[in-house]
């Protein structure tokens, strides 16, 4: 009779085992529907819950409601189904009203067009150094500009060693940037995170 318990207790366990690994993950973190390109505004109709289960580490910087995301901008290209985590977004305000142009930029002035530090979403600010009658002059030209994509030389014809950077501006700031890469040097200035 005890060894008929011990049987029955035993088919229990298994069946209790077997249920909880085809149940499917309990927790639900935001996937994105289609792909998306680098400087991206994320729409509501990009972004999914999907059920996944993942390591705690991974659980912190993963989304669980997709209207946290609406509005953000891509970092890099992403595509369908990838998990959104913390990285690969940046909030950015107000973009609809801005202009975008590109300004070629030498890579020794543009983070060497790393992607690790300059990307779309990340913000500068532009400066310019002018030459003029001997003397150089240097000033910044816009902020809190937003890159929206990084063009290395090669990517374009007759650029090559240099980088052609698209840039998200306030419309008031375009013609001062667009005579500043006309006319002078520029440098872009990392400022991505900087409270001002």
């Amino acid at each position: 009779m005890v060894g008929g318990l011990l049987v029955a207790a035993s088919a229990v366990g298994v069946f209790s085992a077997y249920g909880a690994s085809t149940s499917g993950p309990s927790d639900h973190y935001v996937v994105l529907t289609r792909d998306l390109v680098p400087g991206e505004i994320i729409q509501p109709d990009a972004l999914a819950l999907a059920a996944i289960d993942l390591p705690a580490g991974q659980r912190r910087v993963s989304f669980t409601d997709p209207g946290i995301l609406a509005g953000t901008v891509t970092l890099a290209a992403m595509k369908r189904g990838q998990l959104v985590q913390s990285g690969d977004v940046t909030q950015i305000d107000g973009r609809g009203d801005r202009a975008e142009l590109s300004v070629s930029v030498e890579p020794g002035n543009a983070m060497n067009g790393d992607h690790r530090y300059l990307r779309g979403g990340e913000r500068v600010d532009v400066v310019v150094t002018f030459e003029s009658g001997g003397s150089t002059t240097t000033r910044t030209v816009a902020r809190d500009v937003i890159v929206v994509e990084v063009l290395n030389g090669d990517e374009r014809l007759g650029s090559v060693g240099r980088l052609t950077v698209v840039l998200s501006l306030a419309p008031a700031d375009v013609e001062a940037v667009a005579g500043a890469a006309a006319s002078g040097t520029v440098t872009l200035v990392r400022t991505t995170g900087m409270h001002r």
